[in-house]
């Protein structure tokens, strides 16, 4: 197990069975970045500290950034589009892909202080 398959499952960095959101689907508005203060398996605690994920905004920049260079190789380049509609397209892509990229931002940033245990 890796980190890498924590983050892209949303699982607890500790031991890589349990949820880190309530509900599975990040375009659940109601409560799509809600988290469980711990872990349902391990106990782990996903609320280390006040403000902890406010860190994540640092993890989830890079992610937006990786996301806007592709779609501008893609877009600009490969199907050279009009550059009034790239940023509409750029824009509305960025906005719709929001709760994921979030979910990945806060993803990374536990994983980032937490390690995996194995089991004995």
């Amino acid at each position: 197990m890796s980190k890498l398959y924590s983050v892209v499952r949303f699982k607890c960095p500790r031991c890589h069975k349990g949820d880190l959101f309530v509900n599975k689907n990040p375009y659940s508005f109601k409560n799509a970045m809600q988290m469980p203060d711990r872990c349902p398996v391990c106990n782990q605690d996903f609320q280390i500290e006040p403000g902890f994920y406010i860190g994540a905004l640092w993890t989830s920049f890079p992610i937006v950034i990786f996301i806007m260079a592709l779609l501008s190789v893609l877009l600009l380049i490969y199907f050279k589009m009009d550059l009034n509609w790239f940023f509409v397209a750029i824009t509305a892509i960025l906005f719709l892909l929001q709760p994921i990229i979030i979910r990945l931002g806060r993803a990374i940033w536990i994983n980032v202080f937490v390690d995996f245990e194995k089991e004995n």
